[in-house]
């Protein structure tokens, strides 16, 4: 098959989606497809990127400029299938391509609009955020499937008349080191916005001085974070990190902390289980099913640093091996094989659909 890939997120962007799209597109050509990947970024060969500029409420992340030459490169590629990952220029260009040529198209949900009116400090963010989430649902109801990544995002969307079939984000497991050897320190790794609770965690670092927490990534509240590790021995901001830095830093760390309310599936806990280590996640992302309380996992309350500093310490000095080998056995099921086995499947059905 002819496989095009439309977001507006992907590497060297260094987030869930982006990583994802990675391990995927290079599990898709080890089995025989073409893939082109259409995004912000031109990185290597494979990967067709648009002219783009910084977003300015959140300068990480880059907005495409629609130029016609993207047409003319599908043209060239002749894909037998769109799938948009983003609903926003490159979305919409795939979109439009596809409507013209009667080439079936499949969206995956991947951001939670409604809850990142915390993520961005701006006038009538809630306003704009729900015109990105409106837009979304309209594109998506013109594609031929929907896809969502966890049953809580099905429900979410069925919510708004939108149905969709539950396919689980995958990941390359192999690329991570199992270990049950473990340093102490707590780690966290993301977006450092409030929807993803790093105030809260910087809150509750603060008041735990006898534990060391590491805390990589870049986002809107990277000068608070830096403020937090020059006034705090035990919080070390690490910034940007490399893939193969944050392998080895999900290998030895004690425990993942991801007390965030935004997620839609979340990559980074499937990481740190296949790297063995356990996570405190939030009670508001327990429905995607991936952590499961005192087996590979805790929850706590999502905005509530007393939970977390209270969960931290009842944890404290807990033999963590037999949570690290449960959290190891969790991440089986969310491979990247497993993931294109069952869109490889759907792509077949699509394209057999549109006569194709």
């Amino acid at each position: 098959m002819r496989i095009a890939l439309c977001s507006d997120t992907y590497h060297p962007i260094a987030d869930g989606v982006a990583n994802h799209l990675v391990d995927y597109k290079a599990e898709l050509e080890k089995r025989g497809h073409s893939v082109r990947v259409y995004t912000v970024f031109s990185t290597n060969d494979g990967v067709f990127g648009l002219p783009s500029y910084r977003f300015p409420l959140y300068k990480e992340y880059k907005v495409a400029i629609p130029v016609y030459e993207m047409y003319r490169d599908l043209a060239r590629f002749d894909p037998q299938i769109i799938h948009i990952h983003t609903p926003f220029t490159l979305g919409t260009m795939g979109y439009r391509y596809a409507r013209k040529r009667n080439i079936p198209t499949i969206g995956t949900y991947h951001t939670d609009f409604v809850n990142m009116d915390n993520t961005i400090h701006f006038p009538f963010i809630k306003s704009i955020l729900n015109v990105a989430f409106q837009y979304n649902m309209h594109l998506y109801a013109k594609l031929d499937l929907i896809v969502s990544p966890s049953k809580l995002v099905a429900d979410h969307l069925r919510k708004f008349g939108r149905e969709s079939r539950v396919v689980h984000v995958g990941i390359d497991l192999n690329k991570f080191e199992y270990s049950e050897k473990k340093e102490d320190y707590y780690f966290y790794v993301g977006r450092l916005t409030q929807d993803k609770g790093v105030k809260e965690l910087l809150a509750a670092a603060s008041k735990l001085p006898e534990k060391e927490f590491k805390i990589a990534g870049s986002g809107p509240l990277k000068e608070m974070v830096r403020d937090f590790a020059q006034r705090y021995k035990n919080i070390e901001y690490l910034g940007y990190v490399t893939e193969d830095e944050k392998i080895s830093l999900l290998k030895n760390a004690k425990l993942l902390i991801a007390p965030s309310r935004a997620e839609t599936f979340g990559v980074v806990l499937i990481e740190a289980m296949a790297s063995g280590t356990p996570a405190i996640g939030s009670f508001e992302t327990r429905e995607i099913g991936i952590l499961q309380e005192d087996y590979n996992g805790w929850f706590v309350n999502y905005g509530e640093p007393e939970g977390l500093i209270k969960k931290i310490r009842e944890l404290d000095g807990k033999d963590m091996r037999t949570y690290s080998e449960n959290a190891r056995k969790s991440s089986i099921g969310y491979s990247i094989q497993s993931t294109s086995d069952r869109l490889e499947a759907i792509y077949g059905e699509l394209i057999e659909s549109k006569g194709r």
